[in-house]
């Protein structure tokens, strides 16, 4: 006899166990439940969630009717459920709880939302769980529906120990570029919280420039439970303000499709051009406006890959001579990039893409 095979017989006969009364059980003992009805015997077993080795749980395994057998089979599949959910949970926490061993009190979950679309800011939230808290069906935001993220929204708002709410608009992302952007959001969710964490945990990449001890963590959102309280509330939080936008510009189904670049979105913005709160420094919103000319593309990528004063100037020098063919708004824009290339050399900085 094999150990693998002896364990299955040992399963196979705890689940015969739990659809059997227990041996010490004397029949007198059991709650008479055979004059009710199966849909009464429904009741009663919603009302007092019987677990198998009670007297309640030997009466339903002694009642031979196929109603209530099939009655304890729901049972047991709804407590399997409910341990499969336990036992994922647990498993979400492990981050924190890795955190909480090295001496943090507080663990901030850190995820954004809105990285992508074409218009709209991005938002970003942090979040402290309390330890002794599990939110049943907590999970990353994208794996949710809609009407999920609004049940478990409130819920997380109030029983977090803090929730902090960060964002920045779409003149800052045109401005410093999206990766900045977001994490500018992060840093703004994290000092927003009412609690000062210890450490803090966030999808993906690290947040630039936070002043607290971080890990990041690939696919976060879905490892985390922390992180995916995060992603809820972002995602909640910014899908109600562009329902807002879709009332203040009409026309463009923001409301629907949140600012994503959806064929409605880009049929729109076709019809229609940009309208205030898109992302002019993405493709697909500068295409829309009329686009930008081959010799801004190719001197915008020069600029951002200059590492020297030398490279600025050889590179300044060339977009003077053409700058007869430059239309005036992007000639604006190239000598815009050029100082803050110059500042950032300057500086020793690195430049963001």
């Amino acid at each position: 006899m094999t150990a693998s095979g002896g364990t299955g017989r040992e399963e196979a006969a705890a689940r015969h166990d739990e659809n059997e009364p227990h041996a010490s059980v004397a029949s007198r003992d059991l709650p008479d439940i055979s004059g009710l009805a199966v849909s009464a015997v429904k009741e009663l077993v919603a009302g007092v969630r019987p677990e198998p080795g009670d007297l309640l749980w030997a009466a339903l395994c002694a009642d031979g009717r196929k109603g209530v057998a099939l009655l304890r089979d729901q049972i047991l599949r709804g407590r399997a459920r409910q341990k499969r959910e336990q036992d994922r949970l647990a498993a979400l926490r492990a981050d924190e709880a890795a955190a909480w061993e090295r001496g943090a009190r507080f663990v901030a979950g850190v995820d954004e939302a809105g990285r992508g679309p074409l218009a709209g800011p991005v938002v970003a939230a942090a979040v402290v769980l309390p330890e002794r808290l599990d939110i049943e069906g907590i999970d990353d935001s994208k794996k949710l529906t809609p009407a999920r993220r609004e049940e478990l929204y409130p819920q997380i708002l109030s029983r977090a120990v803090a929730v902090g709410v960060g964002s920045a608009s779409e003149k800052v992302i045109d401005e410093i570029n999206i990766l900045n952007a977001t994490f500018l959001a992060m840093r703004e969710a994290v000092a927003a919280l009412a609690t000062r964490p210890d450490h803090v945990i966030v999808d993906g990449s690290a947040i630039d420039g936070l002043d607290v001890p971080q890990t990041a963590i690939p696919r976060g959102d879905e490892r985390s439970a922390a992180i995916a309280a995060a992603s809820i509330v972002a995602k909640v939080t910014r899908d109600r303000l562009l329902v807002e936008m879709d009332a203040a510009y009409p026309g463009y189904g923001f409301a629907r499709h949140k600012g994503y670049g959806t064929p409605e979105h880009i049929a729109a913005l076709a019809r229609l051009g940009p309208c205030e709160i898109h992302r002019r420094s993405f493709g697909i919103v500068m295409e829309s406006a009329g686009g930008l000319s081959e010799a801004f593309a190719r001197y915008r990528s020069k600029l951002l890959d200059a590492r020297t004063g030398a490279e600025l100037e050889r590179i300044g020098a060339a977009i003077a001579r053409e700058k007869e063919s430059i239309p005036p708004y992007e000639l604006a824009k190239l000598r815009s990039l050029y100082r803050r290339a110059a500042a950032r050399v300057r500086a020793g900085f690195a430049l963001p893409r």
